[in-house]
């Protein structure tokens, strides 16, 4: 596959993850379907044979730590927002 399609693929899917943790916290699980996928993509390769815990165990951990944080940190932004809008209308 070509390099800079590579990074352009990455590159869509990491602003597409930064918008769907960011959406309204009705929709909080939007930001759950990269981290899902990625997961989803770790077992098929785990299955498969592709992936040694015992070599590959930063491949499994970091990406995955960094996908949930910035779904977390998303939806707690999405909150706040949220929460400033309603007080913002009460007034």
């Amino acid at each position: 596959m070509n390099p800079v399609l590579v990074w352009v693929l990455a590159a869509a899917i990491t602003l597409f993850h930064f918008w769907a943790s960011r959406r309204k916290p009705k929709y909080w699980y939007l930001g759950g379907i990269v981290p899902a996928l990625w997961l989803g993509a770790l077992v098929f390769l785990f299955a498969n044979g592709k992936i040694d815990l015992a070599e590959d165990w930063r491949m499994l951990v970091f990406p995955t730590a960094i996908l949930l944080l910035i779904w977390l940190e998303g939806h707690e932004a999405a909150k706040k927002k949220e929460l400033a809008r309603m007080k913002a209308q009460d007034m």
